[in-house]
């Protein structure tokens, strides 16, 4: 199985390799103590020095009502200085369900923010296993709302709204567009897909000849799954696994960005395809040589698809 991944960027195994988080055992942790990735992870993001805001920029975190009135959820917001009636992308940290904050991806939003120009809403969703589906599901939703009638007050065009996200983000956001699509009480413009999973079955070709891909594998998506789907892994709800959607009809234009060595990567070309049977426009593009999760690791492939991606938003906001 081993020469399936021959063909990795060599800069980016460099990469992953020296990074600090490296050190982090996520695999074994998801089986035995999940929330404790989020404790490492901050433990190695202490250490690190933090990024400094762009002067450009403007960030800044909030806090908006929930549906359930016993407490708020939590948003990032990046916004060039200055301007307003802005896009605004709704946006899904990944981290399998269970970890990863909205600062981790202040490398990205910021950069985007300011070159596509456009307001960037980064969402603290509740995080599995405290919290399993739906709660990050209806956390989004509710930001939706929120934004549909209060996007002006911080610079965002509530009639130009976008939904995506990073790896099990990215699931997040298709299920919140599916959730969306029946509720008929907001528009989405776009949703943009970053390697997201889409399937809790595991059975894809990739999923078999890629088990054991860096930054992803076999083992760690299906105790991501549990986790996420908890005692109804057997029979997922609804809106929970996008690729079981009994129809993708009337759904918005589609970005979806695979890894050519990422096990997920069948199930988004299968979601992508189904996408298209139901008439949705879909752009769909493999990153060669790439691992999931790669765009976290600063090397030459991360820099090209950084380019590719701004000018990916450009197009979609033109359109």
């Amino acid at each position: 199985m081993q020469h399936a991944l021959n063909g990795i960027d060599n800069e980016l195994l460099d990469a992953i390799s020296n990074s600090p988080f490296s050190y982090i055992d996520y695999e074994g942790l998801l089986i035995s103590a999940p929330h404790r990735i989020r404790e490492e992870e901050n433990h190695v993001q202490l250490k690190e020095e933090p990024l400094a805001v762009p002067d450009e920029l403007e960030v800044r975190n909030i806090s908006i009502p929930s549906s359930d009135k016993n407490r708020n959820i939590g948003l990032r917001i990046y916004r060039p200085k200055g301007q307003h009636n802005l896009p605004v992308y709704v946006f899904f940290h990944g981290g399998a369900f269970i970890y990863g904050t909205a600062a981790q991806y202040d490398f990205m939003c910021f950069k985007l923010a300011i070159e596509v120009g456009m307001l960037i809403v980064s969402v603290d969703y509740r995080l599995a296993p405290e919290h399993p589906f739906p709660a990050g599901m209806l956390d989004g939703y509710d930001v939706l709302l929120w934004l549909s009638q209060y996007a002006d007050q911080i610079g965002g065009n509530k009639n130009n709204m976008m939904i995506g996200g990073s790896s099990a983000g990215a699931c997040i956001a298709a299920s919140v567009t599916l959730w969306a699509r029946d509720r008929s009480e907001v528009q989405i413009k776009h949703q943009y897909l970053l390697y997201p999973p889409m399937s809790h079955l595991l059975n894809t070709n990739s999923m078999q000849v890629l088990a054991e891909a860096p930054m992803q594998t076999q083992a760690a998506a299906a105790w991501m799954w549990r986790h996420y789907l908890g005692d109804k892994i057997t029979i997922p709800p609804p809106y929970a696994v996008p690729l079981l959607a009994d129809t993708l009809d009337n759904l918005p234009d589609c970005t979806m960005v695979v890894c050519e060595f990422d096990p997920l990567k069948d199930e988004a070309i299968l979601y992508a395809e189904r996408l298209k049977k139901h008439n949705v426009l879909v752009n769909l593009l493999e990153v060669r040589g790439a691992v999931h999760a790669f765009d976290f690791f600063n090397c030459r492939l991360s820099d090209t698809f950084y380019k590719q991606q701004v000018q990916l938003f450009k197009n979609i906001l033109s359109q």
